[in-house]
């Protein structure tokens, strides 16, 4: 019987690796290729040896793309949408989930048939209305559009639901007040299904490209996936820069690998201060 776990322990762990080895695989290539030129990527072949010219394409992106600007732009963009995106759809579905009021249903209605909607179709009259209020090129134009995240905030009345109402009830023969019960009790309880909606949020505004590319026409404001898409689409006729290419495309992934590990530790916390209670 020992044998038998010790055999399918020893099957789980060679599976992890070699998953572990598939994934890694890529990323580790464009490390070693964003030290390489262009004959060393497209002389033919995979070429896993660090080549010397990682300073030429670091200098070529920080010229031609000032790409420490675009990394600030793109952190303060999803930093800023992943908090208010995240606080008020936590605020809508606990609402929506706990209270009963005039109208409930057909916000929620809305919602749900908001989500249906593509996004494209409703691309040329939000940009009509920033344009004519003057947001465009801010960063405040692209955060206030994700500010109203229906996907994020129907996932938060899913959770919210399963939320005990005997705790709210219990609070309020205490004297609890209803922004404290959602403030104390509420929030500490659904943290793990906030920090998940907030990765979410992260994610798709990190690596959003079609509002950006129609909002932003200024060099200085542009964010890694318009940087991504002017260096891999030559309009000047110079040779494109692969080495430039894998060092954007490895130091983009840091910013949501970083937040992941956080949201991680921030499950793990939760789960052991609920092992303790």
């Amino acid at each position: 019987m020992k044998r038998n776990n010790r055999g399918r322990q020893i099957f789980s762990y060679f599976l992890l690796a070699v998953g572990a080895f598939i994934f890694i695989l890529p990323y580790f290539y464009m490390i070693v290729a964003s030290t390489q030129d262009n004959a060393q990527i497209i002389g033919g072949g995979v070429n896993f040896k660090f080549g010397d010219s990682f300073m030429d394409n670091l200098h070529w992106l920080l010229e031609r793309y000032d790409y420490v600007r675009v990394i600030i732009n793109s952190i303060i963009i999803a930093v800023v949408s992943t908090i208010l995106a995240t606080v008020s759809s936590t605020m809508v579905g606990y609402a929506l989930a706990k209270y009963k009021f005039k109208g409930d249903k057909l916000l929620f209605n809305t919602i749900m048939v908001s989500r249906m909607v593509p996004f494209f179709t409703t691309l040329i009259p939000l940009f009509y209305i920033m344009s004519r209020m003057g947001l465009t090129n801010t960063y405040t134009g692209i955060i206030i559009p994700s500010i109203a995240s229906t996907t994020s905030a129907f996932m938060m009345k899913q959770y919210a639901t399963q939320f005990p109402t005997s705790l709210m009830e219990a609070a309020r023969i205490d004297g609890a007040s209803e922004w404290m019960i959602f403030r104390k009790i509420a929030v500490p309880i659904l943290m793990p299904s906030i920090v998940t909606t907030g990765l979410l949020v992260f994610m798709g505004s990190w690596n959003q490209y079609l509002y950006p590319l129609v909002m932003l026409t200024r060099g200085d404001m542009y964010t890694v996936p318009l940087v991504i898409k002017n260096i891999t689409t030559s309009s000047t006729g110079d040779p494109i820069n692969y080495g430039g290419i894998m060092f954007v495309l490895a130091t983009s992934v840091i910013p949501m690998v970083l937040i992941y590990m956080v949201g991680q530790a921030k499950f793990k916390a939760t789960d052991l201060d609920a092992a303790d209670k």
